[in-house]
């Protein structure tokens, strides 16, 4: 044994590992794939029906009389902007001296003066609605803001104020110049006035509905009134009116030539109704008329209102807009279907050649994806383009080739793209409703891609 050299045995891989290693190289490739591969979104297809709104923008016609006050000095308002006034309750005082108004600054402030907690909470209320209407580009909101808030203080000690005004006056000798101007008819008070309070149905031809160029005084930022200027004016009447421009196209998109009634909604505050309605034509435009009878006090300081009339839409299958593509199909004259006798499935006499070189007529059965009384469609698979075809007992050729977009949807309900039809008969900008139990169409509970654009037909998803 000596002597001998000892050769180490080089020991070959086993299957068993060979086989590991081609599986472990398999898996991570697999989920490289996965990972890197855009996640399919896809949407399950349901019953439903879409509300299409219609936007307009309407100016609101009440009983307004604006009223000017008879003297010039300080004004102080004593009733808040929007509220219910009757005969003979305070509105607003002048001070043609200014000297009650600096006594009465100080009557205010004093301790005796408390506001209550109803008051406390309409100021807490009036602040809330300023913060949620906050505005950038409306910046007189501020003075309206500041004005309600004064109004509030003021109804809140009006009760005092009123009851000591008569010795507040005689202290300062000024019995002549400090006017109290009362409610002459009960209403609801606002603080604004834009020109527009004398328009009727008759001059609603002269209204500008651009809201851009619509201005409005406001009242309540004057701390002085001068003889004749306007101070404030009472809606007299809980009915009015919203009008609106509309086209021949509104009226027979919507339906309104046959409704007498209309359910809208306040853009603002998307309050909800349904009201009186008519169409109004003064010989060159049309208008829409809504009459109401509450929610004055809500909207009594707008002009100029946001509504969308709301319309039910058709029901049907709701499928996403996004999720609606096309494919072309070959387009064939119907006269060249044939249905073969033997089997019943449909398809046309085709020339072929034969194995001798010769033309020959066969039967090859086809899908028929969609029918018209005038031609049918088939998948551009089903055909080589150039085929000739036959006519049935007549020597008429037609040559493959003519194609049509239809539309349609990627079903994924087994894993790979299939395109199904659909025939949209409503939609806005967010889904389409379309027909149901259409022959190869898209039916209920069926999974479709929600990006359609970026697949085609018959590519694995999962």
């Amino acid at each position: 044994m000596a002597g001998k050299k000892v050769v180490r045995y080089r020991r070959r891989p086993k299957a068993a590992a060979i086989i590991f290693g081609i599986v472990l190289v398999y898996i991570i490739c697999f989920i490289s794939i996965y990972v890197s591969k855009a996640k399919v979104q896809t949407y399950e297809v349901e019953v439903g029906s879409l509300m299409n709104n219609a936007s307009f923008t309407a100016v609101a016609l009440r009983q307004e009389e604006v009223y000017n006050s008879a003297y010039s000095g300080d004004i102080n308002y004593y009733q808040r902007e929007g509220t219910r006034v009757m005969t003979n309750e305070t509105v607003y005082t002048v001070d043609e001296t200014g000297r009650v108004s600096e006594i009465l600054a100080q009557y205010t402030s004093g301790e005796g003066n408390k506001l209550s907690d109803e008051n406390l909470a309409v100021i807490k209320n009036t602040l809330t609605n300023y913060i949620t209407e906050y505005d950038d580009n409306d910046f007189s909101a501020v003075y309206d803001l500041k004005s309600d808030l004064n109004a509030t203080v003021l109804q809140s000690i009006n009760e005092n104020i009123m009851a000591n005004l008569d010795s507040i006056v005689t202290s300062t000798g000024s019995q002549d110049l400090f006017k109290t101007v009362k409610a002459e008819k009960p209403g609801i008070v606002v603080y604004s006035v834009d020109g527009y309070e004398g328009v009727t149905e008759e001059t609603i031809g002269n209204v500008d509905f651009k809201k851009e160029s619509y201005d409005k005084q406001n009242l309540k930022t004057e701390k002085l009134i001068a003889a004749n200027d306007s101070a404030y004016k009472l809606i007299t009447s809980e009915n009015w009116t919203l009008m609106f421009p509309i086209t021949q196209t509104d009226i027979d998109k919507y339906s309104l030539s046959s409704k007498d009634t209309i359910s809208i909604k306040f853009t603002k505050d998307n309050i909800t109704g349904t009201f009186p309605f008519n169409i109004v034509n003064n010989g060159k435009n049309s208008y829409g008329r809504i009459t109401l009878s509450k929610y004055m006090i809500r909207y009594a300081t707008e002009r100029f209102l946001d509504i969308e009339i709301i319309v039910s839409g058709k029901s049907g299958i709701k499928v996403p807009v996004s999720a609606v593509t096309e494919n072309e199909f070959y387009k064939i004259p119907k006269d060249y279907l044939i249905t073969n006798g033997e089997k019943g499935n449909y398809g046309f006499f085709v020339e072929k050649n034969n194995n001798e070189g010769q033309m020959t007529q066969v039967f090859q059965g086809v899908d028929i994806y969609k029918s018209t009384d005038d031609c049918v469609y088939v998948k551009k698979s089903e055909l080589t383009e150039g085929t000739s075809i036959i006519k049935m007992d007549s020597n008429d050729r037609f040559v493959v080739g003519p194609v049509e977009k239809l539309k349609g949807v990627y079903c994924v309900n087994t894993g790979y793209t299939v395109f199904k039809l659909v025939e949209i008969i409503d939609g806005n900008n967010e889904y389409y409703i379309v027909k149901q139990s259409l022959s190869h169409g898209v039916s209920i509970y069926d999974r479709i891609i929600l990006d359609a654009d970026k697949y085609s037909e018959n590519e694995m998803i999962y």
